[in-house]
């Protein structure tokens, strides 16, 4: 007998159900939508997705991260040009370097004679002066650091011509040394509080505060020209925020910061850590130059914890925070602890003390800007607590922490050094001010 061409052998013969014509269409369109699923995927791959919700995409300030929208060229791979002034410049054409630093150096008249005269930007448009002025114009900028960013202020104002200003119990911004000298019986002549530098034609005001790093021992209390406290979050509470207040609060000189709250500020913590490791490994009888071990590493990890929730806390926590990583210097013979002690407290920059201890080997700097940049942008499991503070960070739960990877930058330009404190106007301090400025523009914008 001939079969209907409607028979099924399965389930006898009839007609098809109309379920069967629907799940066959269901089917298509699956398949249809799979197909276009896996080609947008594929697209995004090679593409990135716009307006993706990655870290880097939300927070600019992270590594690797555009700027508003625009490449970061410090954390692209490149070279330093001199063209004529240093610029760091990327292999990528469309990733541009930022003039913000010589721009502001063509359009102040103190710039454009002495030592920045071949450093300034040629030509300025309409735009790049208008930038210039948004940046800068009543900004302040606080370093909290040690001797080396006392260098930048002081190279900063080599640049400008103009004359950096120390900060002791005599000036009217310094009387918060009055108080621990006051309380542990110590004289605060001689204590350097901060130094300063301003640009009268915005109205801008660098400065630099010193701490004694991550040390949570009072290790450095028996040294004649220490200065208490010594833990950075008593220091960050005591004489830090008294001296923001008192620089908003009363004119000097004409001078006067328009608000307790800085703009931007940049902190760092590396040579005075390496420096007690140094001293530690020498009463041990251990070499001071070999590799930091995990349990230094991991507590310095910590410590940063703390330190910078304290910066966050004691200051305001939307002031914007960027992070320096070290120069790697090339390891002289008068690089001492005893010298860089030495330069904490002085009003001039001390000469360097040949007998003492090294302890700013490369191996150890550059094992603590790793661990500075790991921490920049917490990835997987990789969680951290505060020592002190017990506060959790995680990939999911950290401050915006923006990058000044002034090690990075400036790494293999140690032969044009002065020396481990002093690095150099051309070849560092000229560099760090321009990453500073490109940050507090990005910060504004």
């Amino acid at each position: 007998m001939a079969e209907s061409s409607n028979h099924r052998p399965l389930t006898g013969s009839g007609r098809a159900h109309s379920s069967t014509v629907t799940v066959h269409n269901i089917g298509s369109g699956l398949t249809v939508l799979s197909s276009v699923f896996f080609a947008i995927v594929l697209l995004c791959t090679l593409t990135g997705m716009p307006g993706g919700n990655s870290p880097s995409a939300m927070t600019p300030g992270y590594v690797g991260a555009p700027r508003n929208n625009r490449c970061n060229v410090f954390q692209q791979p490149g070279y330093i040009a001199h063209n004529p002034y240093p610029v760091w410049k990327s292999y990528d054409p469309d990733c541009e370097s930022p003039t913000i630093f010589p721009d502001l150096l063509a359009l102040t008249p103190g710039a454009k004679m002495g030592t920045a005269a071949s450093l300034r930007s040629q030509t300025l448009s309409t735009k790049a002066k208008d930038d210039v002025i948004r940046t800068v114009k009543n900004r302040t900028v606080v370093l909290v650091g040690d001797a080396v960013d006392r260098a930048m202020i002081h190279d900063l104002c080599a640049m400008f011509n103009e004359q950096p200003i120390p900060v002791d119990v005599s000036h009217p911004w310094g009387s918060s040394l009055k108080m621990p000298a006051i309380k542990q019986g110590k004289s605060a002549q001689g204590a350097l509080l901060a130094d300063y530098c301003v640009l009268p034609e915005f109205s801008t005001i660098f400065t630099s505060f010193y701490h004694y790093g991550a040390d949570t021992d009072e290790l450095w209390r028996t040294q004649p020209e220490y200065y208490p406290p010594g833990l950075f979050e008593d220091r960050v509470t005591t004489l830090l925020k008294p001296y923001l207040d008192a620089m908003a609060l009363r004119s000097v000189n004409g001078v006067k910061a328009k608000s307790n709250r800085p703009d931007l500020i940049v902190f760092s913590s590396n040579l005075w850590d390496l420096a007690a490791w140094a001293m530690e490994d020498e009463r041990a009888h251990l070499d001071a130059t070999g590799d930091l071990s995990d349990i230094r590493l991991n507590w310095w990890r910590s410590r940063m914890v703390d330190m910078i929730e304290a910066v966050r806390l004691q200051i305001n926590p939307s002031v914007p925070l960027a992070w320096r990583s070290a120069h790697v210097p090339m390891t002289k013979v008068n690089d001492t602890v005893e010298w860089f002690f030495s330069s904490m407290h002085s009003t001039t920059m001390p000469a360097p003390i040949e007998a003492g201890h090294q302890f700013a080997t490369p191996n150890r700097v550059m094992q603590l800007n790793n661990a500075r940049r790991s921490m920049l942008q917490l990835t997987g499991r990789d969680g951290l607590r505060g020592l002190r503070s017990k506060t959790m960070w995680s990939a999911s739960k950290q401050p915006r922490l923006r990058d000044i990877p002034f090690g990075e930058v400036t790494l293999g330009q140690s032969m044009n050094q002065e020396n481990l404190l002093n690095p150099g106007l051309e070849s560092h301090s000229y560099l760090f001010w321009s990453i500073v400025l490109a940050e507090l523009y990005d910060s504004l914008s």
